[in-house]
């Protein structure tokens, strides 16, 4: 009889498992079913998976957007805040700090032309020599979504995720054949208007001296979303040419920014 019984309570045991069980699974079923709803209604949220098909469709859109920026105009004008810092690369130690002001006029597909305002070391006035109050500046990156960016870049959206409060793409960029004009690494746009918001990475290849280099831009759309440029950002760059090493850390903000028409480039 007693065998009966346990017999007895442990099919009840059982059966109240597999309830729960099946409770369990038609719960997860539910969560899974959910997400799916939303994307089926054309819904982006944060944390979405992302389809092939629904990357392409984002970069398109985002490309449709500026490409007409990059045809109609020359590029940006300018006015550029500058630190530069150059550390120690063992100690991080602070060795020298310049600053500079100039006025940029930043054409998207040629050299960068620019008039220096003011430069100065630790707080000193420097007069511009040879290397003295040189603003280091590169060449131009070779963009991301003008007519060419699909044969410069592979585009890739991996993520929807919040970006400083706001939902945002966050598109990986990978140079096809990289050069040290192009920008690798990810950048963000946002879901609501495709503005372009953040980029981060690296450039596409070293240059000479270069050990290694990242780069963390701002941006925002101006004139209604006519168009997009940096407001402010920070490079590091650790450097090593015959014996000398450094860090230099420069630090930007850009003010009195404007488009440059293309007949007049300034």
């Amino acid at each position: 009889m007693k065998k009966i019984f346990l017999v007895f309570i442990s099919l009840i045991l059982l059966g109240s498992y597999v309830c729960a069980e099946e409770a369990a699974q038609k719960s997860e079923t539910a969560e899974q079913v959910a997400p799916k709803a939303e994307a089926e209604k054309g819904k982006v949220y944060e944390g979405m998976p992302v389809t092939p098909e629904f990357s392409k469709e984002v970069i398109d859109k985002i490309t449709a957007k500026y490409s007409k920026m990059y045809e109609s105009y020359a590029g940006v004008k300018n006015k550029r805040y500058v630190t530069v810092e150059y550390r120690d690369p063992k100690t991080n130690e602070l060795l020298e700090t310049e600053k500079y002001v100039y006025t940029r006029w930043d054409d998207w597909y040629k050299d960068l032309k620019y008039e220096l305002h003011s430069c100065e070391s630790d707080g000193k006035p420097r007069r511009p020599g040879v290397i003295a109050c040189d603003p280091h500046e590169s060449k131009p990156g070779i963009p991301h979504f003008d007519k060419n960016g699909e044969k410069e870049y592979i585009r890739e959206l991996v993520a929807v995720e919040k970006l400083n409060g706001r939902l945002a793409y966050k598109i990986k960029m990978t140079a096809r054949k990289p050069k040290g004009e192009h920008f690798v690494g990810h950048v963000w746009v946002a879901v609501d208007n495709l503005e372009y918001m953040q980029n981060e990475g690296k450039a596409g290849k070293k240059r000479m001296g270069e050990k290694d280099l990242y780069v963390k831009y701002q941006a925002k759309d101006f004139n209604n979303g006519q168009f997009f440029h940096f407001t402010s950002g920070i490079t590091r760059v650790e450097i090593s040419v015959m014996g000398y090493k450094r860090v230099l850390i420069y630090k930007f903000e850009n003010k009195e920014i404007e488009l440059m028409p293309k007949k007049d480039k300034k």
